[in-house]
């Protein structure tokens, strides 16, 4: 039981080591208002992992920290991957997972300008060969019922503020939080001139509403979910077939 990074290992320690199940970060390097790292959407997501891999039987792969992030291009310190490009850079990664003995590959997304992208690199990957590709988008999926009681979440709101309070704090300005309150469209609507106006700065919500305290109960809730998921995935995949 437990994990173990692969930049880690020699190769011999990687021969010898369970591979079945791995774990895989992907973020994005983006502007996230002026008080937030700029790979936020990288942070959280390893710090989830690391935190959650030590529970489980699995290896843990380097971090994908550049992303699609064409909402956010305008604004300096983003860093916008071409989708075409990023999709087959993830199909790439997931291939040589497969190929050095991953049979689980379990991703967790913490931007959503990936998810898109993330989702039909493993639906072509999975259809090709026999890894099977977990996708979590931690926001929308893991530590639900904390995350339920933010009132302003948006992108570098109160969600995104708080669990960098308890992950990293000394990397965070409150002194620059703002509020930046937006109505999204009701259904999912393309186009440049809505994104300008809704991200008319790089935040959206209330960063002031954030809390350490209201941080690390997601946190903390994220990573027992996750843990939970990986072992009902290998469950699924790794059970013993029955002989009739």
């Amino acid at each position: 039981m437990g994990s173990r990074k692969i930049v880690d290992m020699t190769g011999h320690e990687f021969d010898l080591c369970d591979r079945r199940t791995a774990l895989l970060t992907i973020g994005s390097i983006e502007r996230h208002g002026n008080h937030l790292p700029l790979g936020t959407d990288s942070i959280i997501p390893q710090h989830i992992v690391d935190k959650a891999s030590a529970k489980l039987n699995c290896i843990v792969l380097p971090p994908v920290f550049y992303g699609s992030c064409k909402t956010m291009r305008g604004f300096p310190g983003t860093f916008d991957m071409s989708s075409e490009i990023f999709n087959k850079y993830l199909q790439n990664i997931m291939m040589e997972a497969d190929r050095n003995g991953v049979k689980l590959l379990c991703i967790v997304n913490g931007h959503g300008g990936n998810s898109t992208t993330i989702a039909m690199a493993a639906k072509e990957v999975s259809t090709d060969c026999n890894l099977a590709v977990l996708v979590i988008d931690w926001w929308k999926e893991l530590g639900l019922e904390e995350a339920a009681k933010f009132t302003s979440p948006g992108h570098a709101g109160e969600v995104e503020t708080s669990a960098m309070l308890a992950i990293s704090p000394e990397d965070v300005l409150m002194e620059f939080a703002i509020s930046h309150e937006v109505t999204y469209p009701r259904f999912k609507l393309y186009s440049k001139e809505i994104d300008h106006r809704i991200y008319s700065s790089a935040l959206t919500g209330d960063a002031k509403r954030a809390t350490r305290e209201k941080g690390e109960a997601l946190i903390n809730a994220a990573i027992s979910d996750l843990v939970d998921m990986v072992r009902e995935a290998q469950a699924m995949l790794f059970q013993p077939k029955s002989h009739e």
